[in-house]
């Protein structure tokens, strides 16, 4: 081989290798009614979902219990028990009027409005009873789910940056489509960054009465496939301590899948499923509102009525001082170091091959 071949030969690998880091991991959804169900060892039903589940998957459940996936069956996913989840405990600062977990580092931002980044890999997704059927083509249902959380957070003083791209179709290209939106939205430097999807469920899985309220519970998905998946989890389990808290029945717990859903390009991006095509969009709407009423005590922010909502959950107030937010970024540079490390392998790789070819006789 010449060196003009190997010289190429080494580009094209090096792209190949760059790229494929580069690619999103996202649900590999099934057809619509063939959704899949976890059951435990004693063969309850834990969970049901739209998404394929895969062997070494996780679900936190509404209770805090947490379950791995050791077998799928067809549409039957076994599970085994591991144990009562440890979920963060909350404090409140009185003088800033607002909230903090304790020992964990928290995205709060002082001085100026905290940010949230919303967008939709799935643009088509729908709810019969309101919409007619469960998939309408870059103009779903979900938007109006968007728009009614996007508005909320505002009415609670967040900058909210709201992205309606059409990521369509829904195949499994879409998170490769919707990764460059993520990553513009990103630039923006959100501190929070949200992928709002519905389920394909039957609609009793997601039915809640929440505070007299006919709502749709409303899932956390974590990517497992991604370098950001503990801190990812960590801003999950926050949702879920303060959903459990001051919106008892909201949650519909954490399911931390195979893929990566584009979290890998932050450790606090997040995705939910709010209701299923089943359910009424209404109902997904008012869902998606208390999810948002929670938010700016996730992030630590400062609101009118924090010292309200710390009075209605009783917790406690002891403080604790914050880490360094720096400390939850370390993942992401895990990331840009391996494609680094893999870049430096292959120019070493063709510095050594030229050597020995220039070396012969």
């Amino acid at each position: 081989m010449n060196k003009k071949s190997l010289w190429l030969t080494f580009i094209m690998l090096a792209i190949f290798i760059l790229g494929s880091c580069a690619l999103a991991a996202g649900q590999d959804e099934r057809p619509v009614g063939q959704y899949m169900t976890l059951v435990d060892e004693n063969n309850q039903i834990i969970l049901q979902t739209g998404s394929q589940v895969y062997k070494g998957d996780e679900y936190i459940s509404a209770d805090n219990s947490r379950y791995k996936v050791v077998e799928v069956v067809g549409r039957t996913a076994r599970c085994v028990y591991k144990g009562k989840e440890t979920m963060p405990e909350v404090g409140y600062n009185a003088q800033k009027s607002a909230w903090y977990f304790k020992d964990i580092a928290i995205p709060a931002v002082s001085g100026k409005k905290a940010t949230v980044a919303i967008y939709h890999t799935h643009s088509d997704e729908s709810y019969v009873p309101n919409d007619g059927k469960e998939s309408i083509n870059g103009n779903g249902g979900i938007y109006d789910v968007g728009q009614s959380l996007s508005n909320r957070l505002k009415q609670l003083g967040f900058n909210v940056i709201y992205n309606k791209n059409n990521h369509n179709p829904h195949d499994i290209n879409a998170y490769n489509r919707s990764r460059r939106t993520a990553a513009a939205l990103l630039k923006q430097r959100p501190d929070a960054i949200i992928d709002v999807h519905r389920d394909a469920v039957p609609a009793g899985q997601y039915q809640a009465n929440v505070n007299g309220k006919e709502v749709t519970k409303v899932k956390l998905v974590v990517g497992k496939q991604n370098p950001n998946m503990k801190t990812n989890l960590e801003f999950a389990k926050r949702m879920k301590s303060i959903m459990d808290k001051k919106e008892p029945g909201l949650s519909n717990g954490i399911y931390i899948g195979k893929g990566d859903y584009n979290q890998d390009l932050s450790p606090h991006a997040m995705l939910i499923e709010v209701g299923a095509h089943t359910n009424n969009k209404v109902e997904a709407e008012k869902g998606v509102r208390l999810f948002a009423d929670t938010l700016p005590m996730v992030m630590g922010v400062s609101t009118s009525n924090a010292k309200s909502d710390y009075n209605k959950i009783n917790t406690s107030q002891n403080q604790a001082a914050a880490k360094p937010l720096a400390q939850e970024n370390s993942s992401a540079w895990t990331t840009i170091l391996l494609i680094l490390v893999i870049a430096a392998a292959v120019v070493g790789g063709f510095y050594l091959l030229n050597r020995r070819n220039t070396e012969r006789p």
